[in-house]
């Protein structure tokens, strides 16, 4: 999940709108909102507040927005959601920087901001406590709030990001109870983004291991008898090995790809680092088991990113593109600041527009 970001930003460009004669493209960061001809100028400072921004009732009011916003029935914060105005694609709105903020300031607590959440889907299992190796995935962050926090200059890989739900499953290193804990095993272990499934009712959460069993179990084999491990724990034995997955078709979502309930990996980690795309990729196709599209690598400018998350689904064609995620072939990270302690991978997903404008969409967990 991205971070929520309602920031002060200054107007980059202001393009006429093709289609339009009272509309106009302007042009903030990574994103692009259409407004009406005159109501900014380059150099302007406004907030921009982005799509799944949920908010609240009394700003939507004195910003003229709420009957735009997506409202629940006795709900007191209204959903953002990005539209087409002539054809162009507007990602939220604008808004007068009346707090004051300085630029980039995140004024999200100011206006009572909050992010959107999914809901979990009805087929999730029975939930079972969370394991403490058993670690939730990356946060993968919008291009559009950091397009400058990626290498143009160095090869990237971009693959489909799939419309499902988010499996994490594997195995994790778990004191023997029968021997007073003085000894431990692999544990295996099934969850959704957030949370961890009971083993013995994990729901569509268990389709890896119901199809894939005998393929992970090798892969995991893998692992455990090879040297393939070592330099990511940092020591000959490891702690955790979890799959990172999206469980897609027929009933999970409203994309539903033309096919039965199916399940493809996109990462791989040992005790919390990441192994990397190349060695994922060649570890899938060693072992027989699905992996999210490759749709290109090599040099790209942010543009080119941006029109490589429109289109249609290379897993079924005539079907509109959830959109894209990008990263470097080689691991790497990125700090927000010079004082973050936390770096950050360098992985960023693009949504298309079409996708975030379709009727009648499903987003649940």
């Amino acid at each position: 999940m991205s971070d929520l970001l309602i920031r002060v930003v200054q107007i980059d460009e202001v393009l006429p709108h093709s289609n339009a004669e009272r509309l106009e493209i302007v042009k903030i960061g990574g994103w692009q909102i259409v407004s009406g001809k005159g109501n900014y100028k380059v150099g302007d400072l406004v907030v921009h507040v982005p799509p799944d921004a949920m908010l609240p009732k009394e700003w939507a009011d004195k910003w003229s927005v709420t009957p735009y916003l997506s409202w629940r029935s006795n709900a007191t914060k209204g959903r953002v959601k990005a539209v087409k105005l002539r054809g162009a694609p507007s990602y939220g709105f604008l808004a007068p920087n009346e707090s004051g903020a300085e630029i980039d300031t995140n004024v999200a607590e100011h206006y009572g901001i909050e992010k959107y959440e999914e809901p979990i889907g009805m087929q999730a299992g029975q939930m079972a406590r969370n394991h403490p190796y058993f670690h939730k995935y990356t946060d993968i962050q919008n291009l559009r709030n950091y397009p400058k926090k990626i290498n143009y200059s160095e090869p990237l890989v971009i693959t489909e990001k799939i419309h499902g739900t988010n499996s994490r499953i594997g195995w994790v290193r778990t004191p023997d109870p029968e021997n007073g804990g003085m000894s431990d095993y692999f544990e295996k272990v099934i969850g959704t983004h957030r949370t961890q499934r009971k083993v013995e009712d994990p729901g569509v959460y268990g389709l890896p291991f119901e199809k894939y069993s005998e393929q992970l179990n090798k892969l995991f084999d893998h692992f455990v008898d090879s040297i393939d491990h070592k330099g990511f724990g940092g020591t000959d034995t490891f702690n955790s090995f979890i799959v990172f997955g999206e469980i897609y078709g027929t009933g999970v979502q409203d994309l539903t790809y033309g096919v039965e309930k199916s399940w493809r990996i996109f990462d791989i980690a040992i005790d919390g680092r990441y192994i990397g795309w190349e060695k994922t990729r060649a570890l899938c196709e060693e072992h027989g088991l699905p992996i999210v599209p490759t749709l290109k690598e090599g040099l790209f400018t942010f543009e080119q990113l941006c029109e490589m998350a429109e289109g249609q689904s290379v897993l079924s064609p005539g079907q509109i593109k959830e959109g894209i995620v990008v990263r470097p072939i080689t691991e790497q990270t990125w700090n927000q600041g010079d004082l973050d302690p936390n770096p950050k991978r360098v992985i960023f997903k693009l949504i298309s527009s079409d996708y975030l404008t379709r009727k009648g969409g499903t987003e649940n967990h």
